[in-house]
């Protein structure tokens, strides 16, 4: 339940907010489209996400007035392209050292690995369907994207995209 009643907002209010939902449908429009299980955690967030099991989260980082990797080196105009930079991360449980102190075998690692490999080539894959964002035409303003696999932490390991692409 939301903390604060938004039920009257306007709906340009709500573009963000929609934008995110959309990014995350389509990610997990993507991973069914390659047959890939998801957590069935997920949500939007405007912060970094906590990773306490696993999930899917598409998280916002910033947003600004320009084009994709427009370095804003000048003024620009109110009617200009926004453009965001979120986050979309696939947390996956991965082996840990056990409590007898004894290191997880190196198959297990490697398993864990494996996935998260899959997860980070699904997630460069997916650029088509995000810079292809209206019925207008086959091609958006154009994304930014880079994909990192973060330190296993608390048992999970993240594969996280960083993209950068217009809002619509």
């Amino acid at each position: 339940m939301p903390l604060t009643d938004v039920s009257g907002a306007s709906d340009d209010a709500k573009n963000l907010a929609n934008f995110l939902q959309e990014v995350l449908n389509r990610v997990i429009s993507v991973y069914e489209s390659y047959s890939m299980p998801l957590p069935t955690r997920r949500y939007f967030t405007m912060a970094t996400p906590v990773v306490d099991c696993e999930q899917v989260c598409v998280s916002f980082i910033q947003m600004y007035l320009g084009t994709p990797g427009d370095e804003a080196t000048e003024p620009r105009r109110c009617h200009d392209p926004r453009t965001a930079t979120i986050s979309v991360q696939i947390a996956r449980a991965v082996p840990i050292t056990q409590n007898n102190g004894q290191a997880p075998r190196a198959d297990d690692i490697q398993d864990a690995a494996y996935v998260s490999a899959l997860d980070a080539w699904i997630l460069m894959e997916s650029m088509n369907s995000f810079d292809a964002w209206s019925e207008a035409g086959p091609f958006g303003l154009g994304v930014i994207a880079t994909i990192d696999a973060d330190e296993p932490e608390g048992g999970f390991q993240t594969t996280r995209m960083t993209l950068t692409m217009a809002v619509p």
